[in-house]
C-alpha cells in the first residue's frame, strides 16, 4: 500500500476543495482534534471570509487512525492523504522534496 492517497482532484473543484472535502469524507474518521466551527465555515464555502483560515486550521489538525497508521492531509493543489511511516524512501523524497532523517 501506497502512503500516499489522493483525495480530491484540484482541477475539478479548484477553490471548493476544501468544502468538497468536508462534505464527502466523514469527519468523525478525520476529525479527531477539528473543530466544528471550521467545519461549519469550510461547509459554506469560499465566498465566506473565514474559509481559508478555517481549512488551514482543519489540514493542520487532521488526522486519520487506519489499522494503527497515522494519516495526515496535504493540500497543495491536489488534496492527499499521506502516512509517513507507510511512505517509501523515494515517495517520501517525491512528496516532501527531502530525504528522509535516519532515525536515532
Amino acid at each position: 500500500m501506497s502512503g500516499i492517497q489522493i483525495l480530491i482532484k484540484d482541477a475539478s473543484y479548484d477553490d471548493y476543495v476544501p468544502q468538497k472535502f468536508v462534505e464527502t469524507f466523514d469527519p468523525t474518521i478525520w476529525g479527531f482534534d477539528i473543530d466544528d466551527n471550521d467545519l461549519t465555515i469550510v461547509k459554506l464555502g469560499p465566498y465566506n471570509e473565514y474559509y481559508w483560515e478555517a481549512w488551514d486550521s482543519i489540514v493542520r489538525r487532521a488526522k486519520c487512525n487506519q489499522n494503527g497508521y497515522i494519516w495526515y492531509l496535504y493540500h497543495g493543489g491536489d488534496l492527499f492523504a499521506f502516512c509517513e511511516e507507510l511512505m517509501t524512501d523515494t515517495e517520501y523524497y517525491n512528496f516532501f522534496g527531502e530525504h528522509r532523517q535516519a532515525a536515532s
